[in-house]
């Protein structure tokens, strides 16, 4: 008798753990991670949006679990990769999409440059350092980073967030060529204009001086990309179908960079 094969996309079994799980591309990374049969460990500092969002996953028939962390408090975030450590007994998947904006041109400062910095390239690095003994233990793991356009090609009004992002990517790729040996696949995503609550809130706080209109009519396809357009994205990397694919860093633009 013919086996049938697993779907291409299929995460059935696995375990991932998203990092901002519970808004934006997180949130509906969480929920089409679910839909295709992950538990999800949604790792998010609004409780509130993180429990939220596992409900809905649990109403839907997948597994999730919420955990409040503020990932700037590095008190808490090493009290939750210890436990998270101790209790699990592997990881297959590890999507460190969590980010944080900086101030326009040179309006940044110590304080903003560290923030900005600390989400963007420090956590990330920590957490797959921290979570590579469980990653090791899993026979398809994958380690997935948030990046930007922003950090391939320069953006003048966004020098430290930029500069953040063109650090993660080398990160990514330094560390896919260390694991490869072990078959651990790291990649990251580069989005481009992106429709989310973040950036409507930097728009009506002056730190984004465009329209959603104006931005999308500066994309070569005539409308900013969604979350679940970086989501599906995300889905290709963390499953086997993406199985050779390590140290890549990949643009979901509408053909910005081209």
């Amino acid at each position: 008798m013919t086996s049938v094969p697993e779907p291409l996309l299929s995460l059935q079994g696995r375990k991932a753990l998203i990092t901002g799980g519970a808004s934006g591309m997180g949130r509906a990374s969480s929920l089409l991670f679910s839909a295709h049969g992950a538990h999800v460990v949604i790792v998010d500092r609004n409780g509130e949006a993180a429990q939220d969002t596992a409900e809905d996953i649990r109403r839907a028939g997948g597994t999730a679990e919420a955990h409040t962390v503020d990932l700037l408090d590095w008190e808490a975030l090493d009290a939750f990769l210890e436990i998270f450590v101790r209790d699990n007994a592997h990881l297959d998947i590890l999507f460190n999409q969590a980010g944080l904006p900086a101030p326009p041109g040179f309006d940044y400062d110590l304080d903003s440059w560290t923030s900005c910095m600390t989400i963007n390239l420090w956590v990330p690095m920590l957490l797959t350092k921290r979570l590579l003994p469980l990653l090791r233990k899993s026979s398809h793991a994958s380690v997935i980073c948030t990046s930007s356009i922003a950090g391939v090609r320069a953006v003048s009004f966004f020098p430290t967030y930029s500069a953040s992002k063109a650090a993660l990517i080398q990160y990514v790729k330094s560390i896919a060529l260390l694991l490869a040996p072990e078959g651990i696949r790291v990649n990251a995503i580069c989005p481009g204009a992106t429709d989310t609550p973040a950036l409507r809130r930097d728009i009506e706080d002056g730190t984004v001086r465009a329209t959603i209109d104006q931005i999308a009519a500066s994309v070569p396809m005539k409308r900013m990309g969604n979350a679940q357009d970086m989501a599906q994205v995300a889905l290709f990397l963390a499953s086997g179908a993406s199985g050779f694919m390590t140290g890549t860093a990949i643009a979901v633009d509408g053909g910005a960079t081209a």
